[in-house]
């Protein structure tokens, strides 16, 4: 039963592959058909041909179209940004030698401080014996030069103030402590130093921050961020205040787009010279971009194929071609067209994937039979 049953197996497959042989030529395998550019027909894209809808079928499919508007375009952006500390204005306090803290100046957290106002005073064996070793080396005279010379720069390496090493000149003594000062203008946001601990220099003791001007980060679709551009103004107002707007200008768009959502980030800076804003505040920004004189069509009327964008433009009272369009930014409900479609022109913004499936079917049934009179036009496009 076996034996019989491979025979027949073998026979049916020589039967089938006598026909495909004799079909093609002798070739063992069909050539496959090439389009123009040198692909293959299986990764082209399923062609469209204009099709025919009579008006009442329009109407019972839903059916509706809208003109191609070309006017002049001004977009508005409208989203919410989060008010953070501009980066360019903080200073992180260290000391560069190990020591203990014996009194301290700023002493809380959100304190304002000035530049070279005293934060605390520091007791470091190292700092004691190196000014030690100046003042004995300043009495040698030419001898103990070329080692008064290097106590005193390992002193100003160590970051003790000028003000202290003039002190240690004027009075020849050697304090048992020496007071650091903040390096720059702000609130302190961050403090991590306490009287009496002992610190290194790997330890932060400070986190000083100059709220003059702030930024406000912005999340925008990415749509939107091939519209905007750096100096671009911003009105921005706050939740709880919106009668007093202010503005603020970008001043850097972020470079990467964010994979899940789809979003990029865009910075804003502001002056917050009276402190209205503070660091972790929800902002409302709008912005406004005019963009010229552009066609523009509905959302609904474009179709996205994955490779190319193309809409139905109504040519006939009942007569829809397929189009490729170029489309460009998103705007508040459609698109604005780069190319392929002038104003004025009627397409189809509703019902229009029943039209595309029908054009699509039409160019399958279409591609089985001999070419029609009037179809090598639409071939064209």
């Amino acid at each position: 039963m076996r034996i019989l049953f491979v025979v027949i197996f073998l026979c049916v497959s020589a039967s089938a592959f006598a026909q495909s042989h004799s079909e093609h030529g002798g070739n063992i395998e069909p050539p496959k058909k090439s389009a123009p550019d040198g692909k293959t027909a299986s990764k082209m894209e399923e062609a469209r041909v204009p099709v025919e809808v009579p008006a009442e079928r329009q109407e019972k499919i839903g059916l509706k179209v809208a003109k191609a508007e070309k006017k002049n375009v001004e977009h508005t952006i409208r989203t919410v940004g989060t008010v953070t500390a501009d980066q360019t204005k903080e200073a992180h306090v260290h000391t560069k030698i190990k020591g203990w803290i014996e009194k301290i100046y700023a002493d809380y957290v959100g304190k304002p401080v000035q530049k070279n106002q005293p934060l605390f005073d520091l007791y470091s064996p190292d700092l004691v014996a190196t000014q030690e070793e100046y003042l004995a080396a300043r009495q040698q005279g030419a001898i103990g030069r070329e080692i008064a010379a290097t106590s005193r720069n390992r002193l100003q390496l160590w970051g003790v103030p000028q003000a202290e090493i003039e002190r240690l000149d004027k009075t020849g003594k050697a304090n048992r402590t020496v007071t650091f000062n903040s390096p720059a203008d702000g609130f302190i946001v961050e403090k991590m130093a306490i009287q009496g601990m002992y610190i290194t220099p790997d330890m932060q003791l400070y986190l000083i921050t100059d709220l003059s001007r702030l930024w406000i980060i912005i999340t925008l679709y990415e749509y939107d961020v091939a519209v905007i551009s750096v100096g671009d103004e911003a009105g921005i107002s706050l939740p709880y205040d919106p009668d007093k707007p202010f503005t603020g200008k970008i001043n850097y768009i972020y470079p990467e787009i964010e994979q899940e959502t789809r979003t990029a980030k865009a910075r804003i800076e502001v002056d917050n010279a009276g402190q209205q804003l503070k660091p972790g505040m929800f902002a409302n920004v709008e912005l406004r971009k005019n963009l010229g004189e552009s066609v523009v069509v509905p959302g609904d009327a474009v179709i996205d194929t994955g490779k190319r964008s193309i809409v139905f433009v109504k040519t006939g009272a009942s007569r829809f071609e397929p189009r490729e369009i170029k489309v460009g930014p998103r705007i508040e409900n459609g698109f604005i067209i780069l190319s392929g479609l002038e104003g004025g022109e009627e397409i189809v913004v509703s019902a229009n994937f029943l039209i595309d499936a029908e054009s699509k079917l039409q160019a399958a049934i279409q591609k089985g039979t001999p070419s029609q009179p009037g179809h090598g036009e639409h071939g064209k496009k």
